[in-house]
């Protein structure tokens, strides 16, 4: 009993020292792209009351996860270029790489948006050029999987190439 109770006790502190590590949605990853001239928004979950330092260029905004374990911080507008690294600090260091500050496009609704560039070039040699050049290193792609229940973007950024352009 006493073997079984230990066992418990050991998985139960895993679980909550992996709660305590500060998460960002996947939307947050290398290659990202964040609006520019607005406030960009950075969340994601911690230990509740831990304090989380997020640093991007020249700034450096805090925030402390309120009970539920969420947080979020704002960052001033930002001038378009990159690419920089974002830093989010808790009892854990996030480093996401690659970031660039431009403009964001959204694209939804259209089931021919999930085509890749190569699947419209039939007949045009143009096309057919402009999908073989890549890497286009400033253009940034992010696909979200399909769902109508999904309420957070689970998907990676990627570099546009030529497999995923």
């Amino acid at each position: 009993m006493r073997r079984l109770l230990g066992i418990t006790g050991c998985c139960l502190l895993g679980t909550a020292s992996a709660w305590a590590d500060p998460k960002l949605p996947g939307v947050f990853s290398d290659h990202m792209v964040l609006q520019r001239d607005m406030p960009a928004p950075v969340w994601g979950e911690a230990a509740p009351g831990e304090k989380i330092t997020v640093k991007f260029r020249n700034q450096e905004k805090s925030a402390t996860a309120d009970d539920q374990g969420k947080w979020r911080v704002n960052l001033d507008p930002l001038t378009a270029g990159g690419p920089d690294k974002l830093v989010v600090s808790g009892s854990k260091t996030l480093e996401i790489d690659d970031v660039l500050v431009g403009e964001v496009w959204l694209g939804a609704g259209q089931s021919n948006m999930a085509m890749l560039l190569r699947e419209y070039t039939k007949g045009d040699p143009e096309l057919a050029a402009l999908a073989e050049a890549g890497p286009y290193s400033r253009i940034r792609l992010i696909g979200v999987p399909r769902s109508p229940w999904q309420v957070q973007v689970s998907g990676r950024w990627h570099v546009a190439d030529k497999a995923n352009a």
